[in-house]
């Protein structure tokens, strides 16, 4: 492919439309400034018939086999004129950096920045991609998060440095967590008897990491938001004001981890890898908890001091590889083989209790309910600390796995070749026997499967958590007729004991369902299903990912273009669907099973070689209602590009009409941009 022509300063043309909310606009039109060969920028600017407007500055960096990049930054003034009376105004802003090197040197600097404010996405129409790579929002999006990172190796040694300054943001809650800085210090893989005769010895390896950090945090801590002693997270706003209070409660560790293994073959068909961890933390406070027997909640105090929380754990893991295969006699039988591949797996593995009094990792506390069913519970001292704490409970356990794979050869009745068909490319079982715990030695089982069917246009993910022990209903509390809310102590009741009302909760006791006759309780389970139609089958996004690959655009444009072949139409292809559906069940303890479901599909149809119809929607079970829907109509005019698209209902709805002159990229590529009619 040709490289892109040089480009030019001038003037970008904006694009016209309807909104709903803002009524009227030209948007992203302004001045294309083409500073030299390896910095563009392009400044453009929003205006809308009600009052809002914005502002978007996009830089772009490329210098070749040395680093490529971008910086964007948008502001927005909306004023929501929706109600006469009292019209709202808000400003929001959105910044995104990101930084890739080429690879070379023995140091390398790389920067992937996307930050905004709480409510950017909620009042600015995105699209319906998230995709946080190419640091793209909507909707949808709730989690924004930022990486500037440094790394150092060291030629002729196995150590390695690493500095990442990271930025976490949670748009639904508002809570912004800025790990400043996060230091890491690594020694890779050293191999101390590499030279021995035995493998056990040859194989053996120890490796060190160090990881230590200072996050700062404006969720203060959980508290009390009723009588009934609920909490909820203190949020603060995140300001230079507050910004000595997020130094106080800001959380500090450090983290050593050394991992020892090695392995072996034995009897020639099994491979035993044998292996020890030593994890240590240093924190620099810990916690005091204390019981309210009232309210029935744990409060803590926090004590400063240096503390040193270890734990060390070790095992040994087998498996193996077992084949059975079915061949067909029949010469005429369309199937000539099924082949089953098993690969077992068996591993033990032990931990000490580091909840006893020794160590002094957990505070043990005996607790009762209104019914005065007593309950041993542990608070650790760290918990909620960055690097965690030691576990709980002695661990001598068994674990255990099979995995299946499937697969089967018909004959091709249109070539000489014969095709191979998977029915399951995985289908696995696996659980653990902890031998040392007081109660539910068994853990939940996992199961999983995967297949793709219809010469694989279709592909299919299961997977589920089988809880083998009973649930049955208890007398946990007491209440009162036409007293809401209020839970009533049995023991301290003075009144008529007649009168009080049981409440029943749900707990799960330490006996095995198939003793009742049932395989189990089903507490999680998803079933996903994707497909992508086309005269093509699935070939066409891999098309146009080696397109890309092989075309002479910069690393930047590449890397978007590969990560959303959706997001643009291929008139070679007549028409596509996509089609994605997942449904999620959960059945937790005390509560009734959830299934949360969604759907959504996408595609494009060609009118004729040059006009193409372009939609995007899905379907809320929940709600009962449509998503975000978008139908655009795309004309291909080799050089240029025009574009209608409308959104016909939601809090989104307008229409956009656009025509420019189409990247050079593009139009190497036989692509054309699918434009975003909103507010972008």
């Amino acid at each position: 492919f040709p490289a892109p022509r040089k480009s030019a300063s001038g003037i970008l043309i904006p694009s016209y439309g309807e909104e709903r909310r803002r009524g009227f606009f030209l948007r992203q039109g302004g001045y294309f400034f083409d500073v030299n060969e390896y910095v563009k920028v392009a400044l453009t600017g929003d205006v809308y018939s009600k009052g809002g407007s914005a502002i978007t500055l996009n830089t772009n960096y490329n210098k070749r086999y040395q680093y490529s990049g971008a910086f964007n930054f948008t502001f927005t003034n909306n004023v929501n004129n929706e109600r006469i009376e009292s019209p709202t105004k808000s400003k929001d802003f959105r910044l995104s950096w990101s930084h890739s090197p080429q690879t070379k040197g023995t140091g390398r600097f790389s920067a992937s920045v996307n930050a905004a404010s709480s409510s950017f996405n909620s009042n600015n129409f995105l699209g319906v991609n998230n995709n946080a790579q190419s640091m793209r929002l909507d909707q949808t999006t709730q989690n924004l998060s930022s990486n500037i990172n440094y790394s150092k190796t060291f030629p002729g040694t196995p150590f390695s440095l690493g500095l990442n300054l990271r930025h976490n943001q949670n748009l639904g809650t508002k809570q912004v967590d800025l790990p400043l800085p996060d230091m890491s210090f690594n020694v890779n893989n050293i191999y101390p008897f590499k030279n021995a005769q035995s493998m056990f010895l040859q194989n053996l390896n120890v490796r060190y990491s160090m990881n230590g950090t200072n996050q700062l945090t404006n969720n203060l801590g959980r508290i009390r938001v009723d009588e009934n002693g609920n909490l909820q997270d203190s949020i603060a706003a995140f300001t230079f004001e507050n910004l000595p209070l997020f130094l106080r409660n800001s959380k500090k560790g450090i983290r050593h981890n050394i991992p020892i293994s090695t392995s072996f073959r034995a009897l020639k068909f099994f491979t035993i890898s044998p292996n020890l961890s030593y994890d240590e933390r240093w924190y620099f406070d810990r916690l005091d908890w204390s019981y309210i027997d009232s309210t029935r909640t744990f409060v803590s105090t926090k004590v400063d001091g240096f503390n040193r929380v270890y734990n060390y754990s070790g095992g040994v893991s087998m498996t193996t590889r077992l084949y059975g295969m079915y061949v067909s006699r029949n010469p005429n039988s369309k199937l000539k083989a099924i082949r089953h591949v098993i690969n077992p797996s068996v591993g033990y593995s032990f931990q000490p209790d580091f909840s006893t009094e020794q160590y002094d990792y957990y505070q043990r506390f005996v607790t009762r309910d209104g019914a005065g069913n007593e309950t041993v519970q542990y608070k650790a001292r760290h918990e909620g600390y960055l690097y965690g704490t030691a576990g709980q409970g002695r661990s001598s356990a068994m674990s255990f796995s099979v995995n299946n794979n499937i697969e089967m050869k018909v004959r091709n009745a249109k070539d000489t070749v014969d095709r191979k068909i998977a029915l399951f490319n995985t289908l696995s079982l696996g659980s653990s026997y902890n031998f040392l715990a007081e109660s539910f030695k068994l853990a939940p089982i996992s199961l999983s499967a995967n297949t793709n069917i219809l010469q694989d246009k279709i592909n299919l993910n299961f997977s589920a958590t089988l809880d083998p022990y009973q649930y049955r209903k208890v007398v946990t509390d007491y209440t009162l007729e036409g007293c809401l809310g209020c839970i009533i102590n049995r023991d301290e009741y003075e009144g008529d004991p007649a009168l009080l009302i049981p409440i029943y909760s749900e707990k799960r006791f330490d006996d095995y369902v198939w003793k009742t006759g049932k395989v189990g309780r089903i507490t999680r389970a998803n079933f996903a299903f994707s497909t992508n139609l086309n005269p093509k089958g699935q070939k066409s996004d891999n098309e146009t990912r080696d397109k890309i690959g092989k075309s002479e655009a910069s690393e930047s444009d590449k890397k978007f273009l590969m990560q959303n072949p959706d997001a643009y139409v291929d008139f070679s292809i007549p028409w596509n669907l996509r089609i994605s559906y997942n449904v999620d069940y959960t059945h937790s303890e005390n509560r009734s099973p959830l299934i949360t479901q969604a759907i959504r599909f996408s595609g494009d149809l060609s009118l004729t070689e040059k006009w193409k119809i372009t939609y995007n929607s899905g379907y809320d079970f929940q709600n009962k209602e449509f998503t975000q829907t978008q139908i655009g109509i795309n004309r291909d005019l080799h050089c240029w590009q025009m574009s209608l698209g409308w959104t016909p209902f939601g809090r989104f709805q307008s229409y956009n009409f656009s025509i420019g002159i189409k990247s050079a990229l593009l139009r190497d590529l036989k692509l054309d941009r699918q434009r975003n009619f909103f507010d972008n």
